[in-house]
């Protein structure tokens, strides 16, 4: 069922489409109630798949690799190093850079992906104790344990000092809040904070990019859903230079 929903949240849909399903009163007092749901079944499923792979002996990524949701996620982190390249242009040591993913859950693939594509190091930060220790086991049994490392620990309460390259996962449920915190502690951070657009939006928490610029946040760039495919979109954040 999640996945023939999915499919038709990828379809291509009329502005005035979107606005009517979005504004319908049934969606609008259930979409928060299906978006829990959703989130919960995703956790779900990426614990059982965890448990799965670590008690597989096939070698290396192979078995991960062939997840059906790899090449989704593929795609996602591809564009996502691709637009940080752009507007990281002028910085040669963008691979040497630590990064540090937020709400990485028990099957961490964007953080997998983005150390495999980008050659960097990663931190997933991850509040749910049974997310956290699943991801370590994981990450133990793929061997990248030492490049791809897990946290324990709160998204808004987190201190980000160490950090100027940050990743907001999806599924992250208080996203302004955990802006906030790297906003006040983060001296100089490029943010990418996934988001859906349109009717993906039933599917996914949408960033209210209206609040951004007023909480000291300016848009550097941005992502867009691939149809058929990715259904996320990310932004990303720079500090507006001018607030204190």
């Amino acid at each position: 069922m999640i996945s023939l929903l999915a499919l038709q949240l990828r379809s291509n849909y009329l502005p005035e489409e979107v606005q009517a399903v979005l504004s319908n009163e049934y969606i609008r007092l259930h979409q928060r109630k299906l978006q829990d749901k959703l989130s919960e079944a995703e956790f779900l499923t990426e614990i059982s798949d965890c448990r799965h792979f670590c008690k597989s002996e096939a070698p290396g990524l192979d078995s991960v690799t062939r997840l059906p949701n790899w090449n989704i996620y593929m795609a996602l982190v591809s564009q996502e190093l691709s637009i940080l390249r752009q507007i990281l242009q002028q910085d040669r040591h963008i691979e040497k850079t630590p990064v540090i993913f937020v709400g990485s859950g028990p099957m961490p693939l964007s953080a997998i992906i983005l150390h495999l594509l980008g050659n960097m190091e990663v931190t997933c930060l991850e509040l749910d104790a049974v997310a956290y220790e699943a991801s370590c086991t994981l990450l133990e049994h793929l061997g990248l344990s030492s490049k791809v490392t897990v946290i324990k620990g709160n998204g808004s309460e987190f201190d980000y000092s160490s950090y100027n390259r940050i990743f907001v996962a999806s599924l992250v449920r208080n996203k302004l809040e955990v802006l906030e915190q790297i906003r006040r502690t983060s001296t100089n951070p490029l943010v990418a904070v996934r988001t859906a657009e349109g009717m993906r939006q039933i599917m996914y928490e949408a960033v209210d990019e209206s609040q951004l610029n007023e909480m000291g946040w300016q848009l550097a760039g941005r992502t867009y859903p691939v149809e058929n495919l990715v259904i996320n979109s990310t932004l990303f954040l720079e500090r507006v230079t001018s607030m204190n």
